[in-house]
């Protein structure tokens, strides 16, 4: 090491790993990882899913214990026995998935494992005011208008991210690994989120990042450190960034262009009509047909009523009016199962929380939509059946996994989505419904993925697909309909559809007199 950086690696806030090392088995997940974290910088990590880049952050944040290597704080050795010996030393990891506890206030899931106390010695009880008014101040330091005694399962993804930001600065932690905090923003939640956190590189805290958006990277950081397959192959330092250099560092082979395809597969038959369709809250007299090998996409900002029109279609959500009709029959007022063995499926926004079951197994996961089809004599599950349909299943949507044993916790977030669109997928849907389907998905995932949904369109299934990317909806659609305040606003087809006109469409579009509140 040179004198400089063994002057710097003492200063309070360097954060440095050393030769870490993670395996699960006989995978190999890091791969000696060296890097230098910095008071008063920001250091994003790049890399497709299963590089390795959740696992360094969690080995960081104490969540899970190297293999090998040295972790330095302060260039002193520390060992990270759990979340929270990591917060006692001012370390905090703002997951990729929000994990507020739904029953709990705001300020109540913002205290869990460090709830105010007040009395003496004959009894100390919980100080709410205290709480309370210390969760309030950390909303406000990020400038986010939530009620903190509002229960956290009314909260949008969106906002359970803030508050898992908010958290960190609640704990005073001055080492801050944001895990894909902009995955569920809006680009004006995002710009706040980064204002935030300049000021906090300027009063020296220690930043790390990870993204897959690459404007983004490219605006915030002040060094990206490539990992692939485990191995650190990059570190560059701004003014140095070249876009063409971290994509090709980040996969390791040319990536393919992605253009609109040449013709659509959309076929004459309706698969899917809605008419009329409201919730009385959200979204209001929306109506669409969707036919066999079409993908048509909603576009709009978080918070429009996307999520809500496709939960209600789904039959997650009443409907207070209107019609929803499945190959001609009227399904409205049926539940998510009825519509599951209809031929309707939904993958969900939050894979995390309605999406997959993070303990349970790859095996557990695929096959849980299909518990009819392993199921023998007296209830019990047929694990011939089960391994056969999740391997199929692990091949055929190209899951990086180390076994069909694994829990779907330690996979990266884009093999995580392969396994919830597998799931059902492996049902036989005539019509799905996706909802921000490469969220959290690397570049090079979103190749795989983007394929999988042609090749579903190509084969007659009829796709609804909610993106906020609208390059990833040119890429996808053959219509786009675009929802502002719970209404659709436009529809473009053919050659009318670009990313300017998409982004256009919804965010110049004036709020209807008497919309219902977004």
């Amino acid at each position: 090491m040179s004198a400089q950086r063994d002057a710097d690696s003492a200063m309070p806030g360097f954060y440095a790993a050393q030769g870490i090392r993670k395996s699960y088995g006989a995978i190999q997940v890091l791969k000696g990882i060296s890097l230098d974290l910095k008071p008063g910088r920001m250091v994003t990590i790049m890399g497709e899913n299963g590089a390795g880049k959740s696992t360094l952050f969690k080995i960081l944040a104490g969540q899970v214990p190297p293999t090998g290597g040295t972790l330095r704080l302060a260039g002193a050795p520390v060992a990270l026995a759990s979340p929270s010996a990591a917060h006692a030393r001012g370390i905090y990891l703002v997951p990729q998935e929000p994990a507020l506890l739904p029953e709990l206030s705001v300020a109540e899931t913002m205290f869990v494992g460090a709830l105010p106390t007040r009395g003496g010695p004959l009894g100390r009880r919980v100080d709410w005011a205290a709480m309370r008014a210390r969760a309030r101040a950390a909303l406000d330091a990020l400038e986010l208008p939530i009620d903190v005694d509002r229960p956290a399962r009314t909260l949008s993804i969106a906002q359970q991210q803030q508050v898992e930001c908010a958290k960190a600065l609640l704990r005073g932690c001055r080492i801050i690994l944001f895990d894909e905090p902009t995955s569920p923003l809006t680009s004006h939640e995002v710009e706040h989120l980064f204002s935030i956190m300049r000021r906090l590189k300027a009063d020296g805290c220690t930043l790390s990042f990870i993204s897959h958006r690459m404007d983004e990277v490219l605006e915030i950081s002040d060094e990206i450190a490539v990992l692939r397959d485990g191995v650190l192959v990059d570190v560059v330092a701004r003014p140095s960034f070249d876009r063409a250099r971290l994509l090709s560092r980040m996969v390791g082979r040319p990536l393919k262009a992605v253009p609109r395809r040449a013709a659509s597969n959309a076929r004459d038959e309706v698969a899917l009509e809605v008419r009329g369709l409201s919730d009385g809250l959200r979204f209001a007299d929306v109506g669409f047909s969707l036919r066999r090998g079409e993908v048509l996409g909603l576009a709009g900002l978080v918070g429009a009523g996307r999520t809500e029109i496709a939960e209600t279609v789904f039959g997650v959500r009443p409907a207070a009016a209107g019609e929803v009709r499945l190959g001609g029959a009227v399904v409205t007022g049926l539940d998510c199962h009825a519509m599951i063995r209809r031929g309707l499926v939904y993958v969900p926004e939050d894979r995390a929380r309605h999406g997959a079951v993070l303990p349970m197994t790859i095996t557990e996961n695929v096959t849980s939509g299909l518990l009819d089809r392993v199921r023998r004599r007296a209830g019990l599950l047929s694990a011939r059946d089960e391994a056969r349909i999740s391997a199929a299943a692990v091949r055929d949507f190209r899951v990086r996994c180390a076994g069909l044993d694994q829990p779907l916790r330690e996979l990266s977030g884009g093999n995580q989505q392969k396994v919830v669109f597998a799931k059902w997928m492996t049902t036989g849907p005539r019509v799905a419904i996706l909802d921000e389907p490469t969220r959290g998905v690397d570049v090079g995932a979103k190749e795989d993925i983007y394929e999988m949904i042609d090749a579903m369109a190509r084969d007659g299934m009829a796709l609804l697909v909610i993106s906020s990317e609208s390059e990833e909806l040119v890429r996808l659609c053959d219509r786009i309909l675009s929802i502002y305040e719970g209404r659709v606003v436009a529809e473009l087809s053919g050659a009318d559809i670009s990313p300017a006109a998409v982004a256009r469409s919804y965010l110049t579009a004036a709020a209807p007199s008497g919309g219902v509140a977004a």
